[in-house]
């Protein structure tokens, strides 16, 4: 073996025997286009035999890629064809495994380029969308709200509805006179001493009435006639006389 046969085997981890063929044409500045076969193939096969006496695990694929460089060892070793022209010779050899190299080679550096752009990249975690506690639907705590006020809630918002519903195509608005609401909460407050304008409302005819016991509820309190007073937001309004 000759000087320039003579190598030391560092042994590094390789991906494959394409891998390990690339360290070694580039650890001697070998051109990949002129490569010595057979120093090339010595150095290789001298590689598995020092991952076997260290006995490590040796793919199949590399003792593939020792024959396929020994077959082409072997066919600089035969004779040359006299009788065949030098255009007619055939082709080199090692072409097929120059070309194997080579996309090896542009693989290995894109693959290179993504894997440092993937560690500089920031870390992201995914996560599955949440709701804020506040947009959240809360159930009301109990005792706020009673079932007498829950009912008559409801009961409104379905004549609500009701009287959205017109019982005909033409739809005519009557004007109810504001005078006979507030003669109606007169007459309610004087037997009772206050009204809740929600146990009013279904005594409604349509909106209009609706509209018109509306007005007279704040017609009677801006005269300092009675008190308005609401407990909540959209909570029902309780008529009461002022003292």
């Amino acid at each position: 073996m000759t000087k320039k046969d003579n190598l030391t085997l560092e042994l590094p981890n390789f991906e494959g025997p394409l891998d390990l063929l690339l360290h070694l044409i580039r650890s001697q500045k070998i051109d990949i286009y002129d490569i010595p076969i057979a120093q090339i193939t010595s150095q290789y096969l001298d590689y598995l035999k020092k991952m076997q006496q260290l006995n490590l695990q040796i793919a199949g694929e590399y003792f593939v890629m020792s024959s396929t460089l020994l077959r082409i060892k072997s066919q600089y070793l035969l004779p040359q064809n006299d009788f065949v022209d030098d255009d007619e010779q055939a082709e080199d050899p090692r072409d097929e495994l120059v070309q194997q190299l080579v996309q090896y080679s542009v693989f290995k550096k894109i693959s290179s380029f993504f894997k440092e752009k993937n560690e500089e990249a920031p870390v992201v975690v995914a996560k599955e969308p949440s709701i804020s506690k506040d947009q959240k639907i809360q159930p009301l705590p109990l005792g706020q709200i009673t079932e007498k006020e829950l009912g008559a809630t409801f009961a409104m918002i379905i004549h609500k509805m009701k009287l959205k519903q017109p019982s005909s195509v033409a739809i005519k608005v009557q004007e109810t006179p504001i005078g006979e609401m507030i003669s109606y909460l007169k007459d309610r407050i004087d037997k009772e001493g206050k009204v809740s304008f929600f146990s009013c409302v279904p005594r409604m005819n349509n909106l209009s009435d609706v509209i018109g016991l509306f007005l007279a509820s704040l017609e009677l309190c801006k005269k300092h006639l009675v008190v308005l007073k609401q407990n909540r937001t959209f909570g029902d309004l309780e008529i009461e006389r002022k003292n």
